[in-house]
Order: structure tokens, then sequence, then C-alpha cells
């Protein structure tokens, strides 16, 4: 299984790239996990994550070819 992510904002800049596609992963936990892992100054950032357009949480199940987007904080009006 495969989820694609992309990184938005000054995440983008941490991880040196867009978009990266990463392998076996069935959870947010374990997708974090692996993130950090790949680009530990990711640990420093505060960012919250969505799947297919919906803002989930840390126990949130992935399936094949989900989009993770990876924001910063960000504020509207």
């Amino acid at each position: 299984m495969q989820v694609n992510v992309i990184f938005f904002g000054v995440l983008s800049d941490v991880v040196g790239k867009n978009m990266l596609t990463i392998q076996d992963t069935d959870n947010m936990t374990d997708l974090k996990s692996k993130l950090i892992t790949s680009y530990p100054n990711l640990k420093d950032y505060t960012f919250r994550m969505a799947v297919n357009q919906k803002m989930v949480e840390d126990n949130h199940l992935l399936f094949d070819n989900d989009l993770v987007a990876v924001m910063p904080p960000f504020a509207g009006g």
C-alpha cells in the first residue's frame, strides 16, 4: 500500500520537496512516525494532517492511494 503526501508552507522547505510517496503505512500515527524518522526537523514544527481533504486525528486509518496533506498552522478570515 502507498499514500501520497503533500507538504505545504514551511514544511515543504523542511522536507525539501512538495510531494512524496510513502509505502507500507496503515494509519496516521505510523505515517507521522515515518515522516519524523526520515525528516527529523519536522518534530520542531506544529502541523495538522488531512486525508483526502478532511482533517483527521492520529488514529485515522489509511488506504491505498490516499492523499495526505501536511499543513502548518494557518489562520483565515
